[in-house]
């Protein structure tokens, strides 16, 4: 199982050009913040004339959104890839975790972006619609894994409710530890997801 298996129909295809700008957006973003939110800033780092954006993207919002699917899908197809490497349903679910919080993803640059994006999605439409799908893959995965383990013992709530309380701890653990890094490590944030997990499996 992947997250283009899981949700391929609302995966883009960006051509070469586009993804460019993809990666230049993402880099303007992890080294400046909302600072590198800007058409200039975004062309000067991919080489490229200002209005070759709004061409391939047709807004800022909109090429903002195709980074933030980008950097989604790359992170979690990294961790699902991670969890494939067991055929144990719990330890699957370990691995997921495990990779969620590693070295790949507590970077504080990687944490920079999403602030950028977390702070745009009241504001632009284009960023909540990346935000949801994203979001919904993500959930998709953690539940089925949920799913898999209520096999075994019952999973209280359900799966369902299982997976967006384990989406929330996470999302809430990446926040936290962008605005204080000093308030915990990676194997804290990992223990705390596993006893979690543990307890909605009894």
């Amino acid at each position: 199982m992947t997250a283009t298996n899981i949700q391929n129909n609302q995966r883009p295809q960006y051509t070469k050009a586009q993804t460019k700008f993809i990666l230049a957006t993402l880099d303007s973003l992890m080294d400046e913040g909302v600072d590198g939110c800007s058409v200039r800033k975004i062309s000067e780092r991919a080489g490229t004339a200002v209005g070759l954006i709004n061409y391939h993207f047709g807004t800022l919002n909109d090429l903002l959104a195709a980074t933030y699917l980008h950097l989604a899908y790359t992170l979690m197809d990294k961790a699902i890839e991670k969890s494939q490497s067991t055929v144990l349903p719990r330890q699957r679910l370990s691995f997921f975790i495990q990779e969620t919080f590693g070295d790949a993803v507590m970077q504080r640059k990687i944490l920079r972006a999403w602030v950028v994006f977390w702070s745009m999605i009241d504001r632009a439409p284009q960023i909540k619609q990346a935000h949801d799908s994203s979001n919904q893959a993500f959930r998709v995965f953690l539940q089925q894994s949920f799913a898999e383990l209520n096999k075994e013992n019952p999973v209280r709530p359900t799966p369902r409710l299982a997976a967006i309380g384990l989406t929330a701890i996470m999302d809430g653990l990446w926040l936290e530890w962008c605005l204080s890094c000093e308030t915990f490590n990676s194997d804290e944030a990992i223990l705390l997801c596993e006893q979690w997990v543990d307890a909605a499996c009894k």
